[in-house]
């Protein structure tokens, strides 16, 4: 059988030649390119298909939607959009979308490329809640998106009611559980590697694990309350109830109230129904007695009843409550010293000192500074929203050679101060040193600088000049140009108020 072979202009049939197969060859192409063009219309006919159902998932996700290019030529609207603003499709394609809608912003957003979420137009009358998102490509906008969320006002009472109906069942059950049931500390937040932290914390990690009453030492600011919730946190009582009460807070007349709770009509102005104590409150959890050396002689006796019999009174009332508590006190007061003078009792004392243990202040373990100031400044930064900003080397220096007298409060309280007022990026021993310097001139109580005489603006004035140039000494030790710069005044000056103050570098 004779074959073909490829020719230019087609196949040929071997041993003839190329005008006896030309029809031939035009058939076999006409076969080729039918194949080809139903190939075509198939495709066409799936693509076809799949656009209309994405245009009805579409059209069911959008209340009404409409899309408009960047020079805010109209170039898709559905039926709800045309609907809502009465018009028909064939009107509006093709047409600039403030030609179709008065008060649109469509155009707007193309030209600014910034969303719009959630506004009210109004339309026809009627107010909507409608959205504009621009669409964005390589960086440019090449469209908005515009969407009416809801056509009917009622919709958004609807749900503005039934979140507020949410709302109110959340808080009346936080109203239940009490506003200090909840606890946000654990051993992890305490993050010192010092001896004396160290020994603080293995105690009360082993502590944690019975119910023995702890008793914490220290000054204000070490972060008492940071440990007792996190004995709480790490003990079989984790699940119950975490209470504080502090006890230099509250006026000697009502604590008693506070911690045993009142029948109803037990004194004027009792609430009605009675209330519950913040022992009854604690049952089955930890009851936090902060400042308990302020607590008065009156409540002291209370107290001990329940500790050793593990039950209250409410004040009007005959009826004993069993009460299943675990107790951790705190105070910043030498409590055997008031043993001593009789202004604490000391068969309360022997019960709270079960398991004793002393909190180191901030200027004792001065290796801890650089690694609290990290993990403060870090969460300070997430509160503010300002990561740009860091604390050199040498500002820390100065931190860890500070006195601290409010202890870790008041670091925290240095570092937010520095975070949000410093201007600048890096934050400098210098930046640091003006904030400290302006801590120490605040006087602690301000009715001090008012005393009888002291009246007048002169006098106010070189108190506080007084306080500034003493600070900054101290703070430079001594170098008299170093605190000059510190005060941002010159080196003259300086000697000139030392002299007018009687000030040397010793004071």
């Amino acid at each position: 059988m004779e074959g073909l072979k490829p020719e230019p202009g087609g196949w040929k049939r071997a041993g003839t030649d190329s005008q006896e197969l030309e029809g031939g060859t035009f058939e076999i192409k006409a076969f080729a390119e039918g194949i080809q063009v139903f190939e075509n219309i198939e495709r066409f006919s799936e693509m076809k298909h799949l656009i209309e159902f994405q245009r009805k998932v579409i059209d069911y996700c959008a209340d009404a939607l409409m899309v408009v290019d960047k020079a805010g030529i109209i170039v898709y609207i559905n039926d709800s959009f045309c609907e809502v603003h009465n018009v028909r499709i064939d009107e509006v394609l093709g047409k600039h979308v403030t030609d179709v809608i008065d008060n649109t912003r469509m155009h707007v957003v193309a030209q600014t490329c910034t969303a719009e979420h959630d506004h009210f137009q109004d339309i026809s009358g009627q107010p909507y809640v409608v959205s504009r998102i621009p669409i964005v490509e390589n960086g440019e906008c090449v469209g908005v998106v515009g969407m009416i969320r809801f056509r009917y006002m009622e919709e958004v009472q609807l749900l503005t009611d039934k979140i507020r109906r949410l709302q109110k069942k959340i808080k009346d059950l936080r109203a239940l559980r009490s506003a200090h049931l909840d606890t946000k500390y654990s051993f992890d937040n305490i993050i010192g590697v010092a001896e004396k932290i160290r020994l603080a914390k293995d105690i009360c990690m082993q502590a944690a694990q019975t119910d023995a009453t702890i008793l914490l030492q220290g000054e204000s600011g070490v972060g008492k309350e940071v440990f007792a919730q996190s004995i709480h946190a790490h003990s079989p009582r984790s699940g119950g109830p975490f209470i504080r009460l502090n006890c230099s807070a509250i006026q000697q007349s009502i604590i008693e109230s506070e911690l045993f709770g009142y029948e109803e009509g037990a004194f004027t102005g009792a609430r009605k129904g009675g209330r519950k104590g913040k022992f009854e409150l604690a049952h089955e959890g930890t009851i936090f007695l902060d400042e308990i050396g302020d607590m008065p002689l009156s409540a002291q006796v209370k107290l001990l009843r329940v500790i050793q019999e593990k039950e209250v009174e409410r004040l009007g009332s005959e009826k004993l409550i069993d009460v299943d508590v675990r107790i951790i006190a705190a105070t910043n007061r030498n409590l055997k010293e008031m043993v001593a003078e009789g202004t604490f009792r000391e068969d309360l004392f022997y019960r709270l000192n079960v398991i004793p243990v002393v909190i180191p202040p901030l200027r004792e373990v001065p290796e801890e500074i650089p690694r609290l100031a990290k993990s403060f400044w870090q969460r300070i930064s997430r509160k503010h929203g300002i990561f740009h900003k860091v604390l050199t080397p040498r500002a820390i220096l100065v931190l860890q050679n500070h006195h601290w007298k409010g202890n870790v409060r008041e670091l925290k309280n240095v570092l937010e101060r520095l975070l949000v007022m410093v201007r600048h990026d890096h934050i400098c021993e210098q930046d640091v040193q003006r904030v400290l310097i302006q801590s120490t001139v605040s006087p602690e109580n301000e009715d001090k600088m008012f005393d009888e005489g002291k009246f007048g603006l002169t006098a106010l004035v070189e108190k506080t000049e007084r306080r500034a140039i003493r600070s900054a000494l101290a703070t430079a030790e001594g170098n008299r140009s170093k605190a000059a710069k510190l005060l941002g005044i010159s080196r003259p000056l300086l000697y000139k108020k030392m002299a007018k103050y009687g000030l040397d570098t010793q004071d």
